[in-house]
Parts: structure tokens; C-alpha cells; sequence
């Protein structure tokens, strides 16, 4: 039979997630500014990293944020000149938002830092600490992104 923990084992693992979303949230609002963007903005440039173009929905739904909020951060993003929106030749009634040229390097500095600050942050681990972490890290994000498959998966069936 599968050994599990027991609720104080378990209770302790869920104070460090809150601590550490909470101490990740205020990293990353520091790091925002550093940038002069706000964090939901930050959050949006991070994904221009993976392609140069995405739909308003594909943003609304990888940020999940309404329509209206992403349009709000496009035109302040476009205001910063990161970011601009382009008519979709295929389909008029859609609006692709663009990488701006400039933003290309703006968006390899922001990686080069963030990969700096976290360098600092780690630095005082040693390698199996690092992979122990880096392992944990991954099981966790793995059993997260299950177990909210699941949720969605029972929102569908209770008609939600």
C-alpha cells in the first residue's frame, strides 16, 4: 500500500506554496517596475518570447483575462512602443498583436535580467540542492497542471 503524508505534513506544504506565490508575486512586481511595466504587462512580454504574434483571445486565454483587460494592456504596451496591433489579412474582424522591432531587444534584456536575479537568488545552493529543487519544482507544477485538468474537466460536467 501507498505510503501518504499526514495532515501536518501536508498543511506545512501549503504554507510554503502561499509563501512562496507570495514572495514570488513580490519579486515579480519589483522586477515589473524595474522595467517600467506593470506586472500584467510583464506577464504579456514574457509570451512574445515564444512567438512574435498572438490573437487578442489567444492572450485574453493564455493570461486568462477578459478581452477588455488584454486590450487595456495592448494599448499601453503599444503607448511604451513594444507592442503594436496589426488587421488580419485572413480574417478583418481579427486583430493580431505584433512584436515591435524595438522590443526584440528589449525583451533580451528583460531575460538576460530575470535570468541574472534568479542566477543571485540560487547561487548560494549547491548542484544537488539545485536539482533536488529543480525536481521538486517540476513534480509540483505537474501534479498543479492535473489536478486543475481535473477541475476543468468536472466544471464540464456540472454544466459550468
Amino acid at each position: 500500500m501507498k505510503e501518504t503524508p499526514d495532515c501536518n505534513d501536508v498543511q506545512t506544504i501549503t504554507q510554503l506554496i502561499c509563501e512562496l506565490t507570495r514572495i514570488c508575486s513580490n519579486k515579480e512586481h519589483k522586477f515589473a517596475e524595474s522595467f517600467n511595466l506593470s506586472p500584467t504587462e510583464l506577464r504579456m512580454m514574457k509570451l512574445f518570447a515564444n512567438s512574435s504574434t498572438y490573437t487578442v483571445k489567444e492572450l485574453r486565454v493564455k493570461l486568462d483575462l477578459t478581452s477588455g483587460r488584454v486590450t487595456h494592456i495592448v494599448t499601453s504596451l503599444e503607448f511604451k512602443k513594444l507592442l503594436s496591433r496589426v488587421i488580419n489579412e485572413n480574417d478583418k474582424r481579427n486583430i493580431i498583436i505584433k512584436l515591435m522591432p524595438k522590443a526584440q531587444v528589449f525583451l533580451e534584456n528583460l531575460y538576460k535580467s530575470y535570468t541574472d536575479m534568479h542566477i543571485e537568488i540560487l547561487k548560494s545552493i549547491d548542484m544537488e540542492q539545485f536539482n533536488n529543487m529543480k525536481c521538486s519544482l517540476s513534480t509540483l507544477v505537474k501534479l498543479f497542471l492535473e489536478w486543475e485538468e481535473k477541475q476543468n474537466i468536472n466544471q464540464i460536467y456540472k454544466g459550468k
